[in-house]
């Protein structure tokens, strides 16, 4: 059956009805290009003799900057060749200076592993000293030696670990973690790799936003720190997905000036993008499963992608339950890393037809040639939509993506609108340095690798001295007045700093004491409180222990549960302080610092299949206060007096809108809407008026609520 043909049987069915736009993206033609100076003799015959023959145009052109020393970051879509532009400068390098070194950081352990195939697959004859095991000592031992490429990571043995440092690779494939726990932590046991490094590799660099690209920001500056004493000044090559800020987060991320590479000369197959609007007796869950089976039946090779880990379980639950026979999986954050590596094989190697996925299988993961991608819900922005629509298609195949509308009111305009999605610009990823708590777990770990003194190349310690203070008080740093050098009480400030979230990791167990899962304190009241029904695999467990002393929730299998429950949030705000003040049309809006409390008052159970209320129950659980960033507004008592004459609900009316800014945040800046929170007042004590609060979901801010000050009117006319 061709793609084509597939759509007509769609169109045809009666109970996957209302198809509302079908967007045709015709096939593109590659462009080729050439360096300026050639390819390395050897490498040039290797990439011959794996089929590549020649390179697209924005590779050459890329090749040409990096060999001119520039730091590059190129933003082109899926499968255009981004890790050539990298690994062919590094290969000629080693070829050239066998002694010089790259270090290469992805975002998840699965791109490591993926490349460490990819640049072992390239290097095959190129080099004596590929990964091999030598057997050796009076007992025939095995002894490792490090090859030209290898992964250092959590799940690297000690034993490799320590040959890696003692003799390292040409190529060191790790991630931020890394960086941050092992190499910045104990950069003595790294000096002969950092004086000889001559490339930094950041792949997906658009991942890193938020509160993981705010803590990496400072990782590679403390790097950066590291580096100047090792007299090494190594050429930077980030990738990205198609951003608005590609340049600046890469300089916002290292401190330093990039190239923009983002016209691609890659091919592209032709692509079907239907939108599908599902009536309101029909659940967009159950129009998504049939899809989902339809295709796999009809032999295509499928991805559907959920907005929840909650709805990615069920789903597959569902498709389990009706389609036994079915070869797919289920794929979410969340799970153990033995459990993804075996699922992301099965994908690459054919042995899955699909897979229910959260935006957990959005990255550049090689999971092999997909044919349909159904986006259960519009992603939250038109970046993470091109990016998972990009795991079809690949090598020039035709390819059908289908957008299914949720009940939400950004997913309906678009429906309406649908134009308005293929019209619209991609949206900005946003750090934040100066979030004060991430900031000041930085400054420790800045200080245990290198003492903080007058003249650090990246932290200005008098303009930071307010903050340097703090921290004395704290008891974390010591100040030497006479040197005016700030040095650490502990060397080992780095074990208390988690760089992929703003709180505390929570092990999620069975009374066995098996582990199934982790969360973390953004997400534990909501998503694991008492009563809650947490899906792993398909399997449903009901949570009956949060046990916040030990950071562990502890759950019983609940067989043939019917309903999903979801928490009921209570939230008020306080001005701590306003930074900035602007107008518009009238309207006075701020900028500035709130402290938000939230408490979970209690949950709703909600049937999994007519999504209808089954009772709420109350729950008493801490309330849980930060300082944060936020942007607020007082609404006018006329508008408010003007839509109850038209026979509505004002309070209704504020609520609505201050969920509507919400969803439309993202269209701006690239987050998830639990990143963001919100609350509206009929009358606000502070403000004397009725308001709107919307303000950053971590303690400190991470730069989101920003953009929306500084793109308010905008801001506003999308959620109108």
């Amino acid at each position: 059956m061709t793609i084509e043909e597939f759509i007509a049987v769609l169109e045809a069915r009666h109970d996957l009805r209302n198809i509302v736009h079908n967007e045709e993206i015709g096939a593109l033609e590659p462009e080729y290009g050439e360096p300026k100076d050639g390819l390395h003799p050897r490498l040039l015959k290797r990439l011959n003799t794996l089929g590549i023959k020649d390179l697209y145009s924005h590779q050459a052109y890329a090749i040409d900057l990096i060999r001119q020393s520039r730091n590059v970051v190129t933003m082109t879509p899926t499968s255009s060749g981004k890790s050539l532009i990298y690994n062919i400068p590094v290969i000629e390098e080693v070829l050239k200076e066998p002694e010089s070194r790259a270090l290469y950081l992805f975002p998840l352990k699965g791109l490591e592993q993926n490349q460490l195939r990819s640049i072992r697959e390239l290097t095959k004859n190129l080099f004596d000293d590929e990964d091999k095991e030598k057997k050796t000592g009076k007992r025939g031992r095995t002894a490792f030696v490090p090859g030209f490429a290898e992964v250092y990571d959590g799940d690297t043995t000690s034993y490799r670990k320590q040959k890696i440092r003692e003799k390292p690779p040409s190529v060191i494939l790790t991630n931020p973690d890394m960086l941050h726990y092992s190499i910045n932590a104990f950069h003595e046991k790294w000096e002969r790799f950092l004086k000889d490094l001559k490339y930094v590799i950041i792949d997906e660099i658009h991942t890193y936003r938020g509160v993981f690209g705010s803590h990496v920001a400072h990782v590679l500056r403390r790097f950066q720190r590291l580096l100047a004493k090792y007299g090494s000044s190594p050429v930077f090559i980030a990738c990205s997905a198609t951003i608005a800020n590609a340049g600046e987060l890469a300089c916002k991320l290292t401190g330093l000036e990039f190239d923009v590479v983002s016209k691609s000369g890659a091919p592209a197959g032709r692509k079907n993008f239907l939108f599908l609007d599902p009536p309101k007796e029909l659940s967009p869950y159950t129009v998504a499963n049939k899809i989902f089976i339809t295709a796999i039946k009809s032999g295509f090779r499928t991805i559907a992608f959920t907005k929840a880990r909650k709805i990615t379980e069920l789903m597959y639950s569902w498709v389990k339950g009706n389609e036994p026979e079915l070869s797919v999986a289920s794929y979410r954050a969340g799970f153990l890393p033995k459990e993804r590596r075996e699922i992301e094989n099965r994908l690459f190697s054919g042995k899955l037809s699909g897979v229910i996925s959260t935006s957990a299988l959005e990255l550049g993961v090689d999971i092999g040639g997909l044919d349909i991608c159904i986006l259960v819900g519009y992603p939250g922005s038109v970046t993470s939509t091109w990016q998972r629509s990009g795991r079809v298609g690949r090598s020039g195949r035709e390819s059908l993506i289908i957008l299914i509308a949720l009940t939400d009111a950004l997913d309906k305009f678009f429906m309406k609108n649908p134009k308005e999605f293929f019209n619209r610009s991609v949206e900005a990823a946003i750090i934040d340095r100066n979030n004060l708590p991430i900031l000041k777990s930085h400054l420790r770990c800045a200080a245990a690798e290198l003492r903080l003194g007058a003249n650090d190349v990246v932290y200005d310690t008098k303009k930071l001295s307010p903050v340097l203070k703090e921290l004395e008080a704290d008891g974390d740093l010591r100040h030497w007045k006479k040197g005016d050098i700030w040095y650490p009480r502990s060397r080992l400030a780095h074990r208390d700093v988690s760089i992929r979230q703003a709180g505390t990791t929570y092990t999620i167990r069975l009374e066995n004491k098996t582990v199934i899962g982790t969360t973390n304190s953004d997400r534990v009241l909501r998503d694991n409180h008492p009563g809650a029904i947490y899906m792993h695999r398909g399997v449903q467990y009901r949570v009956f222990k949060l046990d916040m002393g030990n950071t562990e929730v502890v759950c019983r299998e609940a067989a043939d549960v019917d309903y999903y429950t979801r928490a009921i949030t209570d939230k008020e705000t306080v001005i701590v302080k306003t930074e900035v003040t602007d107008t518009l049309s009238g309207l006075d809006f701020f900028y500035g610092t709130l402290e938000a409390t939230e408490t979970v008052s209690g949950y709703r159970k909600k049937s999994i299949y007519s999504d209808v209320e089954m009772g709420e129950y109350l729950l008493e659980l801490p309330p849980n206060t930060f300082t944060t960033k936020g942007v607020w507004f007082r609404v006018p008592e006329e508008l408010l007096d003007s839509t109850i004459k038209e026979g509505y609900s004002a309070m209704g009316g504020l609520h609505a809108l201050e969920h509507a800014m919400i969803a439309t945040l993202p269209l701006f800046a690239l987050c998830d809407r639990l990143d963001l929170g919100g609350v509206s007042y009929a009358f606000n004590e502070e403000l004397q008026s009725p308001a709107v609060f919307i303000y950053d979901g971590h303690a400190g801010g991470i730069g989101l609520s920003r953009r929306g000050f500084d793109c308010f009117n905008e801001w506003l006319r999308a959620t109108y």
